[in-house]
């Protein structure tokens, strides 16, 4: 394929957003707990090893034990995060969209009025394209100014500032 062709055929940016949905603490705390026991024991059955003795059946029903605990404060973890896919707008979406907005006092710029807009037609997800759902998700309590702090930056960072070459390496 030629540099034309790869030219031609390019895609829309797209970026994945970390949605915090859940309260990763107590599986933090698990996982931290539960690999410094596994560590803790596999230190023993190492200490066994090298004095040439076997370990027990209950040595070895512990280390599962340790490892299905781990592994599902893991999996307690990873749901309390959403990945969203959101594409970059096309450059006249996204200006019907941004236009309005005019920076404040600081040079800021509040994106707020333009989320729900914003992510119903960046989401890749069908399901999620539904401007009247994220205009409700929004009013919910649970969305925190951090929360549309990152957002805010995701959709500038997708449809505003230019690319990150620096994360290719080197060419």
């Amino acid at each position: 394929m030629g540099v034309r062709d790869r030219i031609e055929a390019k895609q829309r940016r797209t970026v994945k957003w970390p949605l915090l949905v859940g309260n990763p603490s107590a599986a933090a705390a698990d996982i931290e707990t539960f690999r410094k026991a596994l560590a803790a024991h596999q230190a023993v059955l190492t200490a066994k090893k090298q004095a040439k003795k076997r370990p027990t059946k209950a040595d070895l029903a512990r280390e599962g034990q340790l490892k299905a605990d781990l592994q599902s404060a893991l999996k307690r973890a990873s749901e309390t995060v959403e990945m969203i896919e959101l594409q970059s707008l096309p450059e006249d979406e996204w200006e019907a969209l941004f236009g309005p907005i005019e920076p404040d006092e600081n040079g800021e710029l509040d994106l707020t009025p333009i989320h729900a807009v914003a992510l119903a037609a960046s989401c890749t997800d069908p399901e999620l394209q539904d401007v009247d759902w994220w205009t409700e998700q929004f009013k919910r309590p649970e969305w925190s100014a951090g929360d549309r702090s990152v957002l805010s930056k995701m959709l500038l960072e997708l449809n505003v500032y230019a690319p990150r070459f620096d994360v290719l390496g080197k060419g």
